[in-house]
């Protein structure tokens, strides 16, 4: 019997436009969490995103993978983070140099650093971030020289479909060997991380810690980089707007996180 679902955030909980999550989800969400189940987040973002961006559901802390996996967050304190070494980081940086402009940054304290001010991906965080989001005032280089916090998550983002191929081309020529993952978050976004920093892992390391089985997992998500996790599962759904290969990966389509819920509650009942 499933009492745990994992959800992803961009485009799954959060309406794509608004960034804000429908009344009918949060409906759905309270109900099942006073069925005494658990709803927890899988997404590139902060654990504390969620509550940051909204206020229909402040009351709720929720446990969270964050930054793909690479921060576990759990009963409202960080049990796991899987930063960069500054050697990975440094190499990266160098060998994509000509990608700097393209590249978003955050450290274990939730700071954006950009590759160049005003770039797109600085514009288009800018404009989203709310007043609690932490933006280094300066380029990625300058962070570089006197960092003094990890950094955890790399994001690559791109105007066009045709920027980030020709980039995907490159990585891998460049990094063939390399250990670090360069999954896809969407037709225009890549993120860079370590080989543990995956959702499906961190769903596995916090099923561990808490002593739950996998046949007590649920997954919702819409795009590639929520394909491990829905592949880890028996019941996962996928958004009817997802990307198409991650709606090949799970069980069921669904329009909303609401109609997932529903539906588990009902196989419940």
């Amino acid at each position: 019997m499933v009492k745990i679902i994992f959800c992803d955030l961009d485009d799954t909980l959060l309406q794509p436009k608004t960034k804000d999550i429908t009344y009918q989800d949060q409906q759905s969400i309270k109900r099942w969490l006073k069925c005494g189940h658990i709803f927890a987040l899988a997404t590139a973002r902060h654990h504390s995103f969620l509550n940051n961006i909204t206020d229909k559901l402040c009351d709720y802390d929720f446990d969270c993978i964050g930054w793909n996996g690479a921060e576990i967050y759990m009963n409202h304190e960080v049990v796991r983070l899987y930063p960069f070494s500054s050697y990975e980081l440094n190499e990266l940086y160098q060998k994509m140099s000509k990608y700097k402009s393209m590249l978003k940054v955050t450290n274990t304290e939730n700071m954006y650093i950009f590759g160049e001010i005003g770039s797109y991906p600085y514009q288009l965080f800018c404009n989203e971030h709310n007043k609690n989001q932490k933006i280094y005032p300066y380029p990625l280089e300058e962070y570089l020289r006197n960092e003094k916090y990890p950094i955890i998550h790399i994001n690559y983002i791109f105007t066009t479909p045709q920027e980030a191929f020709q980039f995907s081309k490159v990585y891998h020529n460049v990094f063939q060997d390399s250990l670090l993952q360069c999954q896809v978050t969407s037709p225009t976004s890549f993120d860079i991380t370590m080989p543990i920093a995956t959702k499906e892992q961190g769903i596995q390391t916090y099923l561990q810690i808490n002593d739950i089985p996998i046949e007590d997992v649920a997954v919702i998500g819409d795009s590639q980089n929520d394909i491990g996790m829905m592949k880890l599962v028996q019941n996962s759904f996928c958004m009817a707007h997802g990307d198409k290969k991650a709606q090949r990966a799970a069980a069921r389509i669904v329009d909303s996180v609401s109609a997932a819920i529903e539906y588990l509650l009902e196989e419940i009942s």
